[in-house]
């Protein structure tokens, strides 16, 4: 096995995880397209690895061809793709029950902003991001950033307020 593609490996298993991640939160929690579209990115980016400056970091140039095939998968699809039901299976106790369903409240209200704002929220919160990754990957400043994540959050809490009441209760 060559260098490079020594390279790849450690960096596909450092990176198929949060890859996956970053597409099951933006397809609707879709197990089977996520792992589809985490498959096609690593393709890409194999097929593309000569290409890859060492000088930088991997990823957000991993991220970067993950964006750009979600933007693409949208295309295609003509539409958003909205959340779907979460899929408990098992027995669980009412505390994990009552923890999975305010995250999907948050997660149905976070779909329910802006796509520029869920990104960024997504990509801070759940993908883990830095402010000034998140500015790398956008191509923006990081200053504007700060101030799209305070603006998303504020539409996070209204739109959460508007569907459950400010204790969270059941939807309006």
């Amino acid at each position: 096995m060559e260098a490079a593609d020594k390279e790849f490996l450690n960096f596909y298993i450092q990176f198929k995880d949060k890859i996956y991640n970053y597409f099951w939160y933006r397809v609707g929690f879709d197990a089977v397209q996520a792992e589809d579209m985490t498959s096609e990115v690593f393709l890409k980016a194999y097929g593309n690895f000569g290409s890859f400056d060492r000088e930088r970091r991997f990823q957000p140039w991993i991220y970067k061809i993950a964006r750009n095939h979600l933007i693409n998968f949208y295309r295609i699809q003509g539409r958003e793709v909205q959340l779907s039901e979460s899929r408990n299976s098992g027995i669980e106790t009412a505390e994990e029950i009552e923890a999975k369903l305010e995250l999907d409240a948050v997660m149905r209200c976070i779909q329910e902003l802006e796509p520029y704002h869920r990104d960024v929220l997504l990509m801070r919160f759940v993908d883990g991001f830095e402010n000034s990754e998140i500015a790398d990957l956008l191509g923006k400043e990081e200053g504007a950033v700060r101030t799209q994540l305070s603006r998303a959050m504020s539409a996070l809490k209204k739109t959460f307020q508007q569907n459950y009441g400010k204790s969270g209760e059941t939807i309006k």
